[in-house]
């Protein structure tokens, strides 16, 4: 070693001595300032990240808000006017629209038995067994009002027979179970 010092001169040993000092100052700096270039690096993304969600939520929150809206519309669609009222005032409500229809289209409402029908997956059946009498015209009527008026009520069963001997005009005994169906909750 003592050799090869001696056969270099005092310029190259100064250069080599340079040259390791740069070597080992890029070293020191490359372990010092590249994690924390990194790291600074990392929060700035982060930083983009947050400013890109603050955006989002923006977005987020009108979404939420349009399917709030169609939740409320597929709940109208269901439950009609009676989307929220408590079940014990389900029943009252539809018997008092089935009078209306009944008042008119020239109908008596016989009479009307509400029960408890099976449980469809979420949904609980609320039945209504009811009795009509009335003319085949007003009949007819009564069932496109009530379609319209009740269109969240489901016809389950429908059954007709003749109520007197008139062959002119019959007076027709309807009887039908509509359902009506709640999400159990």
């Amino acid at each position: 070693m003592k050799d090869l010092l001696q056969k270099i001169s005092l310029r190259e040993l100064r250069m080599l001595l340079l040259g390791l000092g740069a070597v080992l100052a890029v070293g020191l700096i490359a372990s010092l300032v590249a994690p924390q270039a990194k790291a600074l690096h990392t929060a700035q993304k982060e930083v983009e990240l947050l400013a890109q969600a603050a955006q989002d939520s923006n977005e987020l929150d009108r979404h939420l808000q349009e399917q709030y809206s169609i939740i409320d519309d597929l709940k109208y669609r269901l439950h009609g006017d009676m989307a929220n009222l408590p079940v014990k005032q389900v029943e009252s409500f539809i018997i008092g629209r089935l009078q209306k229809i009944s008042w008119n289209n020239n109908i008596e409402l016989v009479s009307v038995e509400p029960a408890t029908g099976e449980r469809v997956q979420i949904f609980q059946e609320i039945l209504f067994n009811v009795r009509l009498v009335g003319h085949y015209e007003d009949l007819y009527h009564w069932l496109v009002e009530a379609g319209n008026d009740l269109g969240y009520v489901v016809i389950k069963e429908y059954g007709m027979a003749r109520n007197d001997n008139d062959d002119e005009s019959p007076l027709l005994l309807a009887e039908l179970s509509l359902a009506s169906y709640r999400a159990v909750q």
